[in-house]
């Protein structure tokens, strides 16, 4: 569903008093934040004391009860200025099980004024709460660089240029182990560990995806903003290695993507083990 679609669906219902619970999905920062935003804004300040908004911390692998008892405290109160309460959950694929039963009572029987947004990448909640929420899966915007029309991506990185940086150096870097004869695994997942997870595993899936592309629709691989040098770098790679090892690639992937965000498997092992299992 392109994103003007989710956004009017979504306020078709809350207008209506269809549903107040919505789980918003989508590729990694294809767009879940912006919509969410601008779906509140539409009724409200986005600075309102009436939104209360949960994200996992950088630093844990999980959102826990807690979080879900700051909802609590909310989603029953009348709103201090508005129509609405907002209760959003922003990474909701990483509530723990415990915290998933917690949010299913509550949006069972949602406070009357209270608007609860999920937003997941990873379909990861209980099969309960999705059928207790009006779900939609929004599209990426047309692919026009290397962020692949991933809109919250791109509306970061106008916001911290640096992350931009950190994204060409993956790119580069991956790149360029795909290459080599033999593979210095320790340097490279060393280097590998200073950043963060999910957007390392996005520039690994771009550059497959990419490469597929570059075979299966070269108008629409062409037409991708990319430095020359990226694009030399990505023409020896599409040279060396076959269309199917690129799709097994990607399945290797899911099974990584898995692996690293939702187990205690340590990282650097699991990524040990992958590219091995996917090197040339």
């Amino acid at each position: 569903m392109i994103y003007n679609q989710a956004k009017n669906l979504i306020f078709e219902h809350i207008d209506n008093h269809h549903s107040q619970t919505f789980l918003i999905e989508g590729g990694y920062k294809s767009g879940q934040k912006s919509l969410t935003q601008d779906i509140i804004q539409h009724y409200i300040p986005l600075n309102s004391p009436d939104i209360t908004w949960i994200a996992k911390s950088p630093d844990s692998s999980s959102l826990g009860l807690k979080d879900i008892q700051s909802i609590k405290q909310n989603i029953y109160n009348s709103p201090l200025y508005h129509q609405y309460n907002f209760c959003i959950i922003e990474d909701a694929d990483f509530l723990n099980k415990e915290a998933q039963n917690a949010l299913l009572k509550l949006i069972e029987e949602p406070g009357e004024h209270s608007i609860i947004i999920l937003l997941g990448v990873y379909h990861q909640l209980l099969p309960t709460i999705y059928s207790r929420c009006l779900s939609v899966y929004i599209d990426n915007d047309i692919a026009k660089d290397i962020y692949l029309g991933h809109r919250d991506l791109v509306l970061e990185i106008e916001q911290n240029i640096e992350l931009k940086q950190l994204i060409d150096n993956l790119w580069t870097a991956y790149i360029d182990i795909l290459q080599k004869e033999s593979l210095e695994i320790f340097v490279f997942t060393q280097d590998i560990d200073q950043y963060p997870i999910e957007l390392v595993l996005f520039v690994w899936e771009s550059i497959h995806w990419l490469c597929i592309l570059a075979t299966t629709d070269k108008t629409r691989y062409t037409n991708i903003r990319l430095s020359e040098s990226l694009r030399e770098l990505l023409d020896k790679i599409i040279t060396i290695n076959s269309l199917e090892w690129h799709y097994t690639a990607l399945k290797e992937l899911d099974i990584l993507k898995k692996t690293l965000l939702f187990s205690n498997r340590k990282n650097t092992l699991a990524i040990e083990q992958f590219l091995l299992s996917i090197h040339p």
